[in-house]
């Protein structure tokens, strides 16, 4: 071998080794997210806010003079939550009840996120899991799609192939 293929073969083994390094990095990035449904869609949130999960208590506090979208609010842990309804805030119809629906306990959780000292309760119909997502995409179509920007791209889970709406938590605890 001249000189001029060792050159050759190192300069190959630095990129590769940079591409190694490089998807260490991506995998370390990789974020756990939660992923819960309104009516039949999946939608998720990350979770670096999320505080708790719990079920919607039967006893929630109504407060007048508020957003369409906020259902009251709920003590927890010594904590007063406002609850977002989802569904309200997304423009998203809620789902009439069927046979199968009335023959389970149908039951709403609420999703706590916290930032700041500052306490929101997201209310879902069911939470799914928790997965790992590398990447989402952010599309102007779908910021577009009438949901004020609340939601703010779309994702893959690495456990399924379903599509996930992505939640702006941010935006949507700055605005409750």
């Amino acid at each position: 071998m001249n000189n001029k293929n060792i050159r050759q073969i190192q300069q190959i083994q630095q990129i590769e080794q940079m591409q190694e390094m490089q998807e260490m990095q991506e995998l370390q990035e990789v974020i756990p997210w939660l992923i819960f449904k309104l009516n039949e869609t999946l939608y998720t949130v990350n979770s670096r806010f999320i505080t708790s999960i719990v079920i919607k208590p039967d006893v929630v506090t109504l407060v007048p003079n508020v957003a369409e979208h906020i259902n009251g609010l709920i003590h927890l842990r010594g904590n007063v939550i406002p609850l977002v309804d989802l569904k309200s805030l997304l423009n998203i119809e809620a789902e009439s009840g069927n046979s199968t629906d009335d023959l389970k306990e149908n039951r709403d959780m609420v999703v706590v996120l916290e930032k700041g000292n500052s306490f929101v309760g997201l209310v879902v119909d069911e939470v799914l899991s928790v997965e790992n997502i590398s990447a989402y995409e952010e599309t102007a179509e779908i910021k577009q799609m009438g949901n004020n920007g609340f939601i703010m791209g779309v994702a893959k889970g690495h456990k399924s192939e379903d599509v996930l709406l992505v939640i702006d938590e941010e935006k949507i605890m700055s605005n409750a």
